[in-house]
């Protein structure tokens, strides 16, 4: 996949079918639309073309309100490959960009220096300044301009919009199933094994203390997870919370590899979540700590036992 950054010139793609958005989670409903316009760069001999930003709009236009992106950077290229597109523009987000009316953008950027053939969007796209263009707009400038427009409705599960505010919710609560049913795969974070306390080593358990890159961390508990290290994915028991049978500490990330006999440290590592089993606790002793994590990892074990891998790509295969 080709990937262009900051859109300042014209650029030569054959027959782009381009998608805008800022495809945070490439979740169904981004799917959905990847699959729309692939399969139309396809058909007719073209190439499929995202168009999405960074930051986010909102971490720049109002910080206080920006969300917690369910993916880094790279994540998102990585699944935007895996997906289909063939070039990805990830246009930088200033101010300056941020002021450009709605009709500006469609003849600089996607007529001018792009060229669009088709443009793919959802029915709820806001584009230019101040959002003010809807898709109604981009259906009526793209008549006058000579390039078609598809677009993609909602995406529903059980009565719920797919959406990446609705994913961040369910995260944020520790609703990793249902996460997963909106996204089509497993949430993971992506970060680095750092030093920790070594306390798990002590009981028994020792854990890799992850120091994540990824912003959307579940909410404090213990969790079924798998951790992926290079092309290897290993069962692991994950806590997310201040330890507090240790006094209350910095939030951290540890998870206990099953049957892993190895040096982590400084390795990146891809940290997937299944399913929380329950909340973080106070106990009165290390060893009685130690005997709910012995009872916690024959729970996980469990879990990861009865759950269908191959069913939610791209995180294929049952872990090792």
């Amino acid at each position: 996949m080709e990937v262009l950054r900051q859109l300042d010139s014209p650029i030569s793609i054959p027959r782009p079918v381009l998608m805008l958005g800022n495809f945070d989670g490439v979740h169904l409903g981004h799917q959905a639309l990847i699959g729309s316009a692939v399969a139309d760069a396809r058909e007719s001999g073209g190439r499929a073309v995202v168009f999405t930003f960074e930051p986010h709009p909102l971490k720049l236009l109002a910080p206080d309100r920006a969300p917690q992106l369910i993916l880094t950077e790279a994540d998102k290229l990585a699944l935007l490959d895996f997906y289909g597109a063939k070039t990805v523009i990830v246009q930088k987000f200033d101010m300056e960009f941020a002021h450009i009316e709605a009709e500006k953008f469609v003849d600089e950027y996607l007529v001018r220096r792009i060229g669009v053939q088709k443009v793919w969007v959802g029915k709820d796209l806001r584009f230019g300044r101040a959002r003010k263009g809807r898709v109604e707009d981009l259906i009526r400038w793209g008549q006058q301009r000579g390039f078609a427009v598809g677009v993609v409705g909602p995406i529903e599960i059980d009565g719920h919009r797919v959406s990446s505010s609705r994913v961040r919710a369910l995260i944020e609560r520790g609703q990793m199933r249902q996460a997963a049913q909106y996204l089509g795969r497993f949430h993971f974070l992506s970060g680095r094994v750092v030093p920790g306390h070594g306390r798990g080593r002590d009981m028994g358990f020792p854990t890799a203390n992850i120091e994540p890159q990824t912003e959307a961390v579940p909410l404090d508990g213990i969790y079924a997870t798998i951790l992926e290290v290079g092309d290897r994915r290993w069962q692991s028991a994950t806590s997310i919370g201040i330890n507090p049978t240790f006094g209350a500490g910095p939030r951290t990330i540890e998870s206990y590899v099953f049957d892993f006999d190895g040096d982590l440290y400084g390795r990146a590592v891809k940290l997937y979540f299944v399913e929380r089993i329950r909340e973080e606790k106070t106990f009165p002793t290390p060893d009685s700590l130690a005997q709910q994590i012995e009872q916690d990892v024959a729970n996980v074990r469990e879990i990861l036992r009865a759950t269908n891998f191959a069913a939610m790509p791209p995180n294929r295969g049952p872990a090792a």
